[in-house]
């Protein structure tokens, strides 16, 4: 929140204000992060933009369609995006809000681009199996409010949704990839007390027997048996010392603390080597 603001006041440059209809009708009942946030992108700078010789602004409903050079140039001189509209009936302040691309583009005149790829969940191959929904479009596990997963593709907009027992989540899988350290450790710690408080009101987990919530007293004994079963190599404690001595090995002599591998086959031939 300090460097949004500090960005409003660099001097000789000026910021467009944010379009109001992205917000809610009343700012003020935000979250007081979201609620600040807003405040400072609907305001603005003291300076218009037409009024200074820099400034900048956050477009929204774009769609990135090419990035252009003019002439025989082989530099990049413009960016074409698809101008969008969000799809008819839709919720705009929803985070499943949908949108549709018109036949209208929008050119930018630009000498510099940045990647930014961002982050987005995706399923784990068998979670179906276990009866655990993943709402692919929005990139989260559809969970209530204290991380229960949810027997629905829509989470909370399904009335009749009920738990998957046993099973929670917490961070960017559950909320998607908003927020910071912080937000996602307040959801490990409200999901481990919702654990907690589960467990000892006898509600049913995933171990169940005959309908009876009882636990097959196996431990972690029963982990590594069905790990071996469905033919995965486990990793010990003493393989990854290996793999993190290799990577820290790999990044000193790059100058930094470590390199990671990029593959799973990498941090095997470290211990098959």
């Amino acid at each position: 929140m300090k460097e949004a603001r500090e960005l409003m006041h660099i001097p000789n440059v000026a910021f467009e204000p944010v379009d109001r209809s992205y917000y809610p009708p009343d700012i003020k009942k935000l979250p007081r992060v979201q609620r600040r946030i807003a405040e400072v992108l609907v305001k603005g700078t003291q300076a218009a933009p037409q009024d200074s010789p820099k400034s900048w602004a956050l477009s929204f409903l774009k769609a990135p369609k090419s990035m252009d050079a003019s002439g025989t140039s082989d530099h990049l001189t413009s960016v074409t995006f698809t101008d969008q509209a969000f799809a008819p009936d839709t919720d705009t302040l929803s985070k499943s809000a949908s949108v549709v691309a018109s036949d209208e583009t929008t050119v930018y005149p630009a000498s510099l681009a940045f990647r930014s790829v961002g982050y987005k969940s995706t399923a784990l191959p068998g979670l179906s199996d276990i009866g655990v929904p993943f709402n692919a479009k929005l990139g989260v596990i559809p969970n209530d409010p204290h991380g229960r997963v949810l027997t629905t593709s829509y989470g909370l907009i399904d009335n009749e949704a009920t738990p998957v027992p046993g099973v929670y989540c917490a961070g960017w899988v559950k909320r998607g990839p908003t927020g910071v350290i912080a937000s996602t450790m307040a959801d490990a710690f409200t999901s481990a007390d919702v654990i907690a408080h589960d467990w000892e009101s006898g509600a049913t987990f995933l171990n169940t027997e005959n309908g009876e919530n009882k636990s097959t007293g196996l431990g972690w004994n029963g982990i590594k048996d069905e790990v071996m079963r469905r033919g995965v190599r486990p990793v010990s404690w003493e393989d990854w010392k290996k793999i993190d001595q290799v990577e820290r090995a790999r990044g000193k002599e790059l100058g930094k603390e470590r390199e990671k591998f990029a593959s799973i086959e990498g941090m095997m031939k470290v211990l098959d080597g």
